[in-house]
């Protein structure tokens, strides 16, 4: 069904701070449609995932995003931290240096995004439930640790670059990542030893253009997962040629896995790279909720 009325979040700061000026070029395709917008512009690092906690969703038809992952990211976790069972569909138009659930949908000029929301068809969106010691996180992007992680300390001190800043890091990590001694259980299979970097992909992209997880599918029930144990700088250097077009997985030191739960324990304190948000700290627990959401596409 198409929808009547819609909640927009817009993140003024997102990527290259364009988020006011898409707002006003997609607007027409809104009004066109006869769809009536509820406009809610963020004013600090997590205000998208307390309006998504708490805003009366009765009489909308959807919550649509105008900005990047990380905006995507405390939206679905809002809604998901929402005590009602009821929940409408996520709308993304994107405008960040980051936008991975668009790239999946192939959807990545916002006007294109607006058209397809405005049309009313809806996906299922699975969603991984994290569990750490002091907090659980829900995630529809990634889940990251080891070098993935770094990669994204690296891009966020590089913020100035705009989209490159991704390549950048994990051009400038792949160099420099070293192996770390951890324990990674897959549904019930445990492996210890170390690791170069272990990821869980709910879309197929980690980064613009890089198609990390390509036989991911967003509504399947399970998260794919890549795992590099062991590999010299010239390996992942050639991972990260062929990481664009998918053809990294026929590298011999790549494995990919498709679960429904997994968990991650390491010696050190390692940070979390959770939707491209740094959050928490392994151990962690994932599960991968089901359809938990839906999402315009």
């Amino acid at each position: 069904m198409k929808p009547q009325h819609l909640i927009v979040v817009v993140n003024p700061q997102s990527g290259t701070k364009r988020g006011l000026s898409v707002l006003d070029r997609v607007r027409p395709i809104f009004k066109d449609a006869g769809i009536e917008l509820d406009v809610r512009t963020t004013q600090y690092r997590g205000h998208a995932l307390e309006i998504a906690r708490t805003v009366d969703l009765n009489a909308t038809d959807g919550i649509c995003v105008i900005g990047g992952d990380g905006t995507v990211h405390e939206v679905a976790d809002g809604l998901m931290q929402r005590h009602e069972s009821h929940s409408v569909p996520l709308g993304i138009i994107p405008a960040g240096t980051g936008n991975t659930l668009a790239e999946h949908l192939q959807c990545t000029d916002p006007l294109d995004a607006a058209r397809r929301i405005a049309a009313g068809g809806i996906y299922p969106l699975d969603v991984i439930r994290v569990t750490m010691e002091d907090r659980i996180v829900h995630c529809v992007d990634l889940v990251g640790w080891g070098a993935v992680a770094d990669i994204n300390v690296t891009a966020e001190k590089l913020r100035l670059l705009g989209t490159i800043r991704y390549t950048v890091a994990t051009l400038w990590q792949v160099l420099l990542a070293s192996r770390r001694r951890a324990k990674l259980v897959l549904d019930d299979q445990e492996f210890v030893g170390e690791f170069l970097f272990i990821v869980a992909c709910n879309p197929k992209f980690a980064g613009p253009g890089m198609m990390l997880a390509p036989h991911a599918v967003l509504g399947d029930g399970r998260i794919d997962v890549i795992v590099v144990r062991k590999a010299t700088r010239w390996e992942m250097i050639k991972l990260f040629v062929k990481v664009f077009d998918g053809m990294h997985l026929k590298l011999n030191f790549v494995e990919y896995h498709q679960v429904r739960s997994f968990a991650i324990e390491s010696e050190s304190d390692d940070r979390m790279d959770l939707d491209g948000e740094m959050k928490g700290h392994a151990p962690i627990a994932a599960q991968v909720l089901p359809s938990a959401l839906s999402i315009f596409a």
